[in-house]
């Protein structure tokens, strides 16, 4: 072999044992955390106004609890749950969603006697496609009011999913679409209809809507594929065998929509893709014809818990996916917080300089950036580089005299500060 070939061998196995990430997962760092960051705090602000209290349930969970409650079924259960059996023989997966996850957590902790207001972050699992919008490890924030069936809190969870759209500045960009699903015997009723019609149309279903047709038929409504879409649009609608009950409850919500004149748009094949839903079910849909154009969904969830072996406590909630979020986020960071860079003329004095950043007490809109290395010049070049407002250096002849410079990048501007008045100094300048 020539040592061209081995020359090219080699890099290929260099590449190979190179370090990679795990397909449909990111690293977030940068930019991209910060806008993470400023919706989750956005999020923690509007549930703690309306009285939510925050959950935090493990990424591990008992397969079963989704199993039951997301029904065998649904994509998630039979193509994307990251499932397996682990040393003591327990089938566990990554949990795909947050709302059965909090249901069997308030059941375990025994809080179904309680009026359960709660918010919850973190990320979830699914092995599906990667693709824009769709990761395999995405962070979703959601809210859950558990213990009431009244249509009421249906609204005060829109009311919230309203709020926090707005406070991120992204109303305007979605339409919050809404229809019902009826209890269970309208549901039954439903799904025999569907099916009849589905069966005899048959022939103008893509391969995986003909799967669903079998196993469950209101599944087929939930397909993107374009092959499905035409004959959806001729399907029964569910809200043609809706009982008095499911009607009435349905009444009560738009109506009161309307009163509060939150815009909706009826839309009548929308079913949500899990089982546990009955009654009220919603979308905020991005107004851009993308494939993954939800950002915020949800709905109510009555027989949830009770399907998990609690007891028969009503539900209502929403999720919103975090990175389907920052894609229609305008990428706008708090810019009032200054960086200011800190440095000296000589290593020498690198040690007095940590006493005086120990000794600050900076307020929280100023961010310190130590640097210790390179020339004075190659100092003065890294604090342009990561955009500082200015410098504080310190010199020989001003530790001397217990001083430092200022050196404002903005104006060009330098002084001499007192230590002593170092914090009142950035008090009144920023």
């Amino acid at each position: 072999m020539n040592k061209s070939k081995k020359s090219c061998l080699k890099k290929k196995f260099d590449v190979l044992q190179k370090a990679r990430k795990v397909k449909g997962t990111n690293d977030l760092f940068g930019n991209e955390i910060l806008y993470h960051n400023q919706i989750k705090s956005c999020f923690d602000k509007i549930c703690t106004s309306f009285n939510f209290k925050e959950i935090s349930t493990p990424i591990l969970e008992h397969s079963e609890i989704f199993t039951k409650s997301l029904g065998i079924s649904s994509d998630i259960v039979l193509k994307e749950m990251y499932s397996f059996v682990d040393k003591g023989n327990d089938h566990l997966v990554l949990r795909p969603e947050g709302t059965a996850a909090t249901a069997r957590a308030v059941i375990t902790n025994s809080l179904e006697q309680e009026t359960n207001k709660l918010f919850y972050k973190g990320p979830m699992f699914r092995r599906e496609k990667p693709q824009s919008g769709r990761l395999r490890q995405f962070h979703q924030v959601g809210v859950e009011y558990l213990g009431s069936e009244n249509y009421v809190k249906d609204l005060e969870i829109i009311i919230i999913a309203e709020n926090f759209l707005k406070e991120l500045g992204i109303r305007d960009k979605v339409t919050f679409e809404i229809n019902s699903l009826g209890n269970d015997e309208s549901r039954k009723k439903y799904n025999c209809a569907l099916k009849e019609f589905l069966k005899k149309n048959a022939n103008k279903l893509s391969d995986s809507s003909k799967e669903r047709l079998e196993k469950n038929p209101m599944r087929v409504l939930d397909s993107k594929d374009p092959q499905d879409q035409a004959l959806i649009k001729k399907s029964p609608s569910i809200l043609d065998f809706l009982d008095l009950e499911s009607k009435d409850f349905f009444k009560d919500v738009v109506n009161s929509l309307d009163k509060m004149k939150i815009n909706y748009k009826l839309n009548r094949f929308l079913v949500r893709g899990l089982d546990y839903y009955n009654h009220t079910a919603f979308e905020y849909i991005t107004r851009e014809q993308k494939s993954q154009n939800a950002l915020l969904a949800g709905g109510r969830y009555n027989g949830l818990v009770k399907s998990l072996g609690g007891s028969d406590l009503a539900g209502v909630g929403w999720a919103a996916g975090i990175e389907r979020i920052v894609m229609n986020l305008e990428k706008i960071i708090d810019n009032n917080s200054k960086i200011i860079c800190f440095f000296t003329t000589t290593a020498d004095l690198d040690k007095e300089l940590l006493k005086v950043i120990s000794d600050i007490k900076l307020k929280s809109n100023i961010k310190i950036n130590l640097i210790n290395s390179g020339s004075l010049k190659k100092k003065f070049v890294k604090a342009n580089k990561v955009g500082a407002h200015g410098c504080i250096i310190l010199g020989e002849n001003e530790w001397e005299s217990k001083k430092v410079i200022w050196k404002d990048f903005a104006s060009g501007q330098q002084e001499l500060i007192d230590l002593v008045r170092i914090e009142e100094f950035f008090s009144n300048k920023f």
